[in-house]
């Protein structure tokens, strides 16, 4: 009966070990989409994630300034043993006492209220660098995803190229052992066959680098079977008018937004007369809990309150260095959102013109990619019928495979000026819907 047991239990086991390696490898072997490569990848995004911690650090600090203008309240004990001269008698005196106590600054110059409003602008720029951070990685990996997809794209174009040639080469061989042909046309069909082969290798080579570093955006070991289905990149406006365009990235572009936020913060640390130079006004409340003093002195206070002013000038001159030193980084911060200001909108200049011009192209690729196909087959007949030569027809194949190779490319550069463009505008992660926690 044990044994009985112990071989179903065997039984069930491998069952479960293979139905879970079979769910694996179709898992594996599905196509990626573009949706779930995004999912994965910003998961594990360490840019985004340092964004989002420093965001967290940021409101942290906020809370920290927001909690200076609250008092702070106390518990003091003493228990002690003094000598105590009271002439004429020298007292030995044993002191319990508890009292509770609360301080508040009430002014301190301002310098508060200008922190907790720098802090503000602090926790905008943080934001504003998180979804810079969320825009430059999809921008990442949607790149490193079209890129993959183009070297698919050209090696299965590669493959059929080198299948036709090598039927070619097959044919002009069999044709030139039975004399019926040149042993020249032979060594050509040979040579073009080496051609196709090395090109095929070279892009294969190119993929398996591609999809090496998608791999690793997506988490996944090395040498990981990487099929990627069809995307078709964000749409843009590229002929939308450059001031359009840069009244939209100023609302929208991260880093564009960060660095005015951080503008705004330098500026409001500036005071027009440093804190230091003016006095400070705290409020301090006691109350005494118990007093086990004993022998009891004469007096002993049970509550009390006072209000301290305090005006201390430094003489040395750091404050006035201190306000030189917010008004240069201001100043700094200001430089920062001029270089941004015109690295967005150069940037944005060249990508309008790439989508422009290959958009433009597409069409003409597609119908130049048609007449080709027509031309390589009308090529065949007349090769097949003696009307065409043999360099002729490897000729057409060539200069077919450069025009499919150009149009792949062309869809390519189109895609990487989408997504510049859209991550220019600042609003590449709000298409593909990674603002709300996942992508659409």
């Amino acid at each position: 009966m044990a044994r009985r047991v112990l071989v179903a239990a065997t039984l069930c086991l491998a069952w479960l070990a293979g139905s879970v390696m079979a769910q694996e490898a179709v898992q594996e072997a599905a196509a990626w989409t573009l949706p779930r490569a995004l999912d994965q990848a910003l998961a594990r995004d360490a840019r985004v994630a340092g964004a989002r911690a420093n965001a967290q650090a940021v409101l942290a600090q906020q809370r920290q300034a927001s909690g200076r203008l609250w008092p702070s309240a106390g518990l003091r004990l003493t228990h002690g043993r003094s000598s105590d001269r009271d002439p004429p008698f020298v007292l030995e005196r044993t002191t319990r006492r508890g009292e509770a106590f609360l301080r508040w600054n009430l002014f301190n110059g301002l310098d508060d209220q200008r922190q907790i409003a720098a802090q503000e602008f602090d926790a905008i720029a943080a934001e504003a660098d998180l979804l810079q951070a969320l825009d430059e990685a999809c921008e990442r990996i949607a790149v490193a995803y079209f890129t993959l997809l183009r070297q698919q794209h050209l090696a299965q174009l590669a493959r059929q190229r080198l299948g036709e040639v090598e039927r070619l080469a097959a044919r002009v061989a069999s044709q030139a052992a039975l004399g019926k042909t040149s042993d020249a046309d032979a060594q050509l069909a040979e040579a073009s066959r080496i051609d196709a082969r090395l090109a095929l290798q070279g892009i294969e080579a190119e993929q398996q680098a591609a999809r090496s570093r998608l791999a690793v955006l997506l988490g996944l070991p090395q040498g990981a079977a990487l099929q990627l289905a069809e995307a078709p990149p964000p749409p843009v406006d590229a002929g939308l008018d450059p001031h359009a365009w840069a009244d939209q990235a100023e609302r929208q572009n991260g880093q564009w937004l960060a660095a005015a936020a951080r503008v705004a913060g330098t500026r409001r640390r500036i005071a027009s007369i440093a804190p230091e130079y003016l006095p400070r006004l705290d409020l301090d409340l006691r109350r005494s809990l118990y007093d086990r003093t004993d022998p009891q002195p004469t007096t002993s206070q049970r509550h009390g309150w006072s209000v301290g002013v305090t005006w201390e000038v430094p003489l040395g001159g750091a404050p006035r260095a201190r306000q030189d030193e917010l008004r240069a980084r201001a100043a700094l911060a200001e430089a920062e959102l001029q270089r941004v200001r015109d690295e967005v909108q150069t940037d944005a200049g060249a990508a309008r013109e790439q989508a422009r011009q290959t958009a433009s192209a597409a069409p003409q690729l597609a119908q130049q990619r048609e007449r080709w196909e027509q031309v390589v087959r009308a090529s065949e007949l007349q090769f097949d019928a003696g009307r065409r030569s043999l360099m002729q027809l490897i000729d057409q194949y060539d200069r077919r495979f450069g025009v499919q190779q150009r149009d792949i490319d062309n869809a390519w550069q189109q895609a990487e000026a989408h997504l510049r463009l859209r991550r220019l505008a600042g609003d590449l992660a709000e298409w593909f819907g990674v603002l709300d926690g996942g992508p659409r």
